[in-house]
């Protein structure tokens, strides 16, 4: 079978404006290389610096070569009929047909193909593919290197394939086939050339066909009766001991983190709270985790460590963990039985029934078949049934959704995988049980506290690292947000057909498979009916919600601003509630909410008649029991949440509206107005001992911001400095002649600012703004006049996502990174790289925020009080991007003058 690799490059990533620049193409089969093709292409414009700079393409090569036109038979009659090989090979496709090219055959994606077959495989760029499987490239981003790299790619990956077992390749044969996902041509092939044998019916060390079977997971912990408190003094030596320096490159002993290891060897001994700001470089992850350790492993107890960011979870499992049982071990401490687990939520964990009723399905999207395929492929490697394990994209996530765990009743139901031990959530929670450490994030740890405790297991001691988003997540966890989108969604759960599709959703579940099932009778007639009533008051309840939300949308541009970046929110104020048009809203929110009504109490009549039949009289039936409950909380969720934002004026919440553009339909969001009596009472009251720690924690040398907003005012302080030496490292800069950021002229200050000092640093440059709207409006100043200085400008949202604008700038120095509110903070770029840091503006609140607002309300002094402590520690934040380790050095500038002109700049 023949194939052709194919690689374009381009002036940029719009096949309607942009222009091909390269094309190059290789046919080949198994075997070898039959044939290729290369040309540049000329453009008819001038070749931008940083395409120019990716590619390594003299624009001066392009004057003379063909335009498309005159090619665009030959690259045609070159493609012909075979499969199309490339990494996302859509990209040049679409270019081609938009320049008249006809392809007619299928496209093998290699970052599919990878997806795969190496689920475990984080970054799937072309380069790291390669890298992956041994195979070596010096040149990327060239066409004919990449087309070249894309076809060995492609002929490993091609290999492995015809590795797997044949069971499972008619398996992906068979469930591809019932989409129309490119790969599934591939899949045939392959499957054909290893068909499965008569009598194969399964695996060694497999149950259930596909699930691989579960190995021992110890017993859960009991604590012990008599108790032996942490010893400060073993916390010192263990963390201070020969063996650190031998556990870490470059170590270095910091007096900071011993003392830190001391002093949480305190609170967690004698059953305290503790508040601790640590700064870059003190080493906070093991003076912590070497406490903790001593703890749970000397009494069999639980310690909970919960972090914001999965970067952090990563690192603390992968790295800081191990290092902390080696230091322990090596100490002479003895504790070689201390277990480690992670716990997420439930949505991260993939559900054996849902997947195997969902393989039964009679037709499949391409999204939905890519995720069954990928998850088959995958469960015979993985232990944890956990989807960060296979890197899904944002557009699969509704069909994991549907095979997911998230049904809040599912470790009830006593299924065929919980019963043999098989069910990955059921496994994640043994092992959570029998954990001495575990490692949650603040999500989870928080939606504990909002069930009453059902979702970790016991604990006693928690440590909360990260500890200044705990507001904001308590915020979230506590809160409530719906879209127009969001209902419709959950109707499409509850019900859906459209044109060929086949009818999809819970109600058409039950008609499938009381049709299916060869031994449904009694219960099958009265079920087939009251599913077609869920489906009929679905198609009533769609219909009812577009009015609801227009009405909104209409309310919303009446009595917005019209300032906003990008969104426009508007506070559901008292003020606003008596507004004569507000009655407009309640009356439509009354429709809806009735059409709503019927749904969910229609879903409640389904459910109860699905938990009466018996198991045998209805195909997948655990599985549709599970589904239809949790659509229908879902669904009740949705009502309520809705409900009270519409009829209640409640004081103890905050409630808004939010547009993202003038024509789209709005958002509803309520949240707590404080949610420190709630963390005070149901997380931090009931455990013995607990610790919040972050780099950033203090205001003006106080933590009373902090204590006072999360609940904690009777916790024990601990302030420490960083261990790096700023005075010799950084050079602050703040011009007294820029405008005010209100004032007329400022923006072009800005830009001329970050010009000059771009070009003087030679790029190397990490510039933060606090709105999308200001970066925008100073990366359209910038970049000609840094591009002609080959400097490379990105901008965040613009030019692709933190994570690969950070990349770049790793890459080539001369790059300036303009970035919002993800970057003033988790970006770490270490050495030259990243050697000027500039600030925008100071980073206070939107004024307009309605969350903002609404708290700002609850403080006699609203700017000192609540404003400037809030910014200050995202100043803090900010100003820690640039000095990352000892030997980094660098310059921060603040173009914002009210640091001098403002009594409060003292302060920052």
């Amino acid at each position: 079978m023949p194939y052709v690799a194919l690689d374009l490059e381009t002036t940029g990533l719009d096949p309607d404006n942009d222009e091909i620049i390269e094309v190059a193409a290789i046919r080949f089969d198994a075997d070898r290389v039959i044939d290729t093709y290369q040309t540049f292409v000329n453009p008819g414009r001038k070749l931008q610096y940083r395409i120019a700079l990716l590619t390594g393409i003299d624009p001066a090569a392009l004057e003379s070569a063909p335009h498309f036109g005159s090619i665009a038979v030959e690259v045609e009659d070159f493609i012909g009929l075979d499969p199309i090989v490339g990494q996302n090979p859509t990209f040049d496709t679409t270019f081609l047909q938009r320049k008249g090219v006809q392809v007619f055959g299928p496209t093998y994606d290699t970052f599919e193909l990878a997806g795969l077959l190496l689920p475990g495989l984080q970054q799937h760029s072309l380069g790291a593919i390669a890298e992956h499987l041994g195979i070596e490239s010096s040149v990327w981003h060239r066409a004919m290197p990449d087309a070249d790299a894309a076809r060995r790619v492609f002929l490993a990956l091609r290999h492995r394939l015809l590795e797997s077992p044949p069971v499972v390749l008619a398996e992906a044969d068979r469930l591809a086939a019932m989409s129309d996902w490119p790969l599934r041509h591939l899949l045939r092939e392959v499957a054909a050339l290893r068909p499965r044998a008569p009598g194969d019916s399964g695996r060694d060390g497999f149950v259930h066909e596909f699930v691989r079977a579960p190995g021992e997971i110890p017993a859960p912990l009991r604590s012990n009766e008599r108790q032996v408190p942490a010893d400060p003094k073993e916390a010192v030596r263990v963390i201070s001991s020969p063996a650190m320096r031998e556990a870490l490159e470059a170590y270095e002993e910091r007096p900071e983190q011993t003392a830190m290891a001391r002093i949480v060897a305190e609170t967690v001994g004698r059953g305290e709270r503790l508040i601790v700001e640590a700064g870059t470089g003190v080493g906070k992850s093991l003076a912590y985790l070497v406490p903790a350790a001593l703890q749970a492993a000397r009494n069999n107890e639980r310690v909970v460590v919960s972090t914001n960011t999965i970067n952090l979870q990563e690192q603390l499992i992968a790295q800081d963990i191990p290092v902390a049982r080696r230091l322990l071990r090596e100490a002479g401490v003895g504790e070689d039985d201390l277990r480690v687990a992670q716990l997420k939520g439930r949505r991260n964990y993939l559900c054996l029934l849902r997947w195997a009723a969902a393989r039964r399905n009679a037709s499949l999207t391409p999204e939905e078949a890519r995720v069954l395929v990928r998850t088959l492929f995958w469960l015979g490697e993985t232990e944890t049934g956990d989807r960060a394990e296979i890197n899904l994209r944002r557009e699969e996530d509704a069909a994991w959704w549907r095979l997911s765990a998230q049904d809040s009743g599912c470790l009830a139901t006593q299924c065929a995988y919980v019963r043999d031990g098989s069910c990955f959530l059921h496994r994640a929670r043994r092992r959570a049980e029998a954990a001495h450490l575990l490692v949650v994030n603040h999500a989870l740890l928080l939606s504990d506290v909002a069930a009453g405790g059902n979702v970790l297991p016991d604990y006693q001691h928690l440590v909360v690292d990260e500890a200044h988003h705990l507001e904001d997540e308590a915020t979230q966890q506590l809160g409530f947000s719906a879209s127009e989108q969001d209902v419709m969604s959950w109707l499409e759960r509850v019900h859906v057909r459209g044109g060929r599709e086949r009818a999809s959703g819970v109600a058409a579940s039950v008609i499938e498979a009381t049709r299916a099932s060869q031994q449904a009778a009694a219960p099958a007639p009265q079920l087939q009916t009251m599913a077609r009533t869920v489906a009929k008051l679905t198609a009533a309840a769609r219909e009812a919600v577009p009015p609801f939300f227009r009405a909104l949308r209409d309310f919303g541009a009446q009595h917005s601003s019209g300032r906003g970046d990008y969104d426009e929110r508007l506070l559901l104020s008292r003020g606003i509630r008596v507004q004569p048009d507000w009655a407009d809203i309640e009356a439509a929110w009354y429709a809806t909410e009735e059409a709503l009504a019927a749904v969910c109490g229609a879903l409640d009549e389904l459910q109860a008649m699905l938990s009466q039949a018996q198991p045998d009289a209805l195909l997948d039936r655990d599985a549709i029991v599970g589904e239809a409950a949790a659509v229908r909380e879902d669904g009740e969720r949705l009502r309520a949440g809705i409900s009270q934002i519409i009829n209640r004026d409640d004081r103890d919440r905050v409630c808004w509206m939010t547009t993202l553009r003038r024509d789209a339909a709005p958002t509803l969001a309520s949240a707590p107005l404080s949610v420190a009596e709630t963390l005070r009472t149901a997380l931090f009251d009931p455990k013995q001992s607990v610790v919040l720690t972050s780099a950033t924690l203090s205001a003006d040398d106080s933590f009373d911001y902090v204590k006072g907003r999360l609940g904690y005012e009777d916790a024990r302080e601990l302030l420490l400095g960083s261990p790096f030496d700023y005075k010799t490292s950084t050079l602050i800069l703040a011009p007294s002649d820029m405008p005010e950021p209100d004032n007329h002229g400022y923006l072009a200050a800005v830009r001329e600012s970050i010009v000059e000092m771009v070009t003087a640093s030679e790029g190397r440059a990490l510039v933060l703004f606090t709105s999308h709207a200001g970066l925008r409006a100073a990366y359209d100043g910038i970049k000609a006049p840094l591009e002609e200085r080959q400097i490379l400008v990105l901008g965040q949202g613009i030019d692709g996502p933190p994570r690969q604008l950070l990349g770049v700038l790793r890459e080539n120095f001369r790059t300036v990174v303009l970035g919002a509110a993800s970057f003033w903070e988790g970006v770490d770029v270490t050495g030259e790289a990243l050697s000027l840091l500039v600030m925008a503006r100071l980073p206070f609140s939107v004024p307009t925020d309605p969350v903002f607002q609404a708290r700002s309300e609850l403080f006699e002094s609203p700017f000192e009080q609540y404003a400037l402590p809030q910014a200050i520690l995202r100043f803090k934040q900010g100003f820690g991007r640039l000095i990352r380790s000892k030997h980094d050095r660098g310059a921060v500038v603040l173009l914002d003058r009210r640091l001098d002109s403002k009594y409060y700049g003292r302060v920052f």
